[in-house]
């Protein structure tokens, strides 16, 4: 059995090779866009504990190119790549950590110019620039990304996980931004700020009406970590500090509770 599954390993990782999907210094072709099998070569099952996500703005203008990161922990966490691709818009890079490579004609993905080393740190990231297509609607960015063990060779001891995928709303029109001297005339959670942060943060929002009002953090399985208000509060404009120096870094939530309002929020704790 441990024959055929080196064997099925080795003949796995020479195909990708020959159709130039996996190199040394990069591969494409690899995420859930493509129906990619990951990155096999190195394991063929996708580790639940290695988590890749990507941040930045959820909404932009039609033509318009902001700067986003991927984020990459778990795994062995020695070293680390990635591959991602986008279904409407464009992706590029911004420094001498990624590049682009064509996958097929037409589509060129991101991915990482060599491994990056972890170098103790439990979260590494690369910045990339993403152009939104011309026409409204949604867009996807996926990825993939890959933990290894930095031992110089593809094997089991690797870990890889498929990213979380990203939508973003193209739109055509600027979205105002709030007067906070206005009346409050309705629930809103704020995103908190800074984020990322570590070890501290604040989570504003605001009330119409005074009422009893509950904050709560959970983790990425939706377990509580912390209850940061659970009582009567007054209409108004409210925020409170939250500290994450006991928590590991990753994804959490925030949600806002009240008898006529509910709002989650996503926040990332990187140390």
């Amino acid at each position: 059995m441990k024959k055929l599954y080196t064997f099925l390993l080795l003949f796995s990782s020479l195909a990708f090779l020959a159709f130039g999907i996996l190199r040394s210094n990069g591969y494409v072709g690899a995420t859930e866009k493509d129906g990619g099998a990951g990155c096999i070569c190195h394991s063929f099952s996708p580790f639940s504990q290695v988590s890749g996500w990507v941040e930045g703005p959820d909404s932009v203008l039609v033509g318009t190119t902001t700067n986003y990161k991927l984020y990459l922990t778990g795994g062995p966490k020695i070293r680390g790549g990635f591959n991602l691709a986008v279904s409407r818009g464009k992706v590029s890079p911004v420094d001498g950590l990624t590049k682009l490579m064509q996958y097929v004609a037409n589509d060129s993905q991101l991915t990482h110019t060599s491994p990056l080393n972890f170098s103790g740190k439990d979260t590494i990231s690369w910045s990339f620039s993403y152009r939104a297509p011309s026409t409204i609607g949604f867009d996807t960015i996926y990825s993939v990304v890959n933990s290894t063990n930095g031992n110089g060779s593809a094997d089991g001891n690797d870990r890889w996980n498929f990213g979380r995928k990203f939508l973003v709303k193209v739109h055509n029109t600027p979205v105002s931004v709030d007067n906070e001297n206005l009346i409050v005339s309705d629930f809103k959670l704020f995103q908190n700020y800074p984020n990322p942060f570590n070890p501290n943060t604040v989570i504003s929002w605001k009330s119409p009406v005074g009422s009893w009002q509950t904050l709560k953090v959970y983790d990425i399985s939706g377990n509580e970590v912390a209850t940061l208000v659970d009582e009567y509060r007054e209409a108004g404009k409210h925020d409170v500090r939250f500290d994450g120096e006991n928590l590991a870094s990753g994804i959490y939530f925030y949600k806002l509770s009240t008898e006529s309002f509910v709002q989650v929020r996503k926040l990332i704790l990187i140390k």
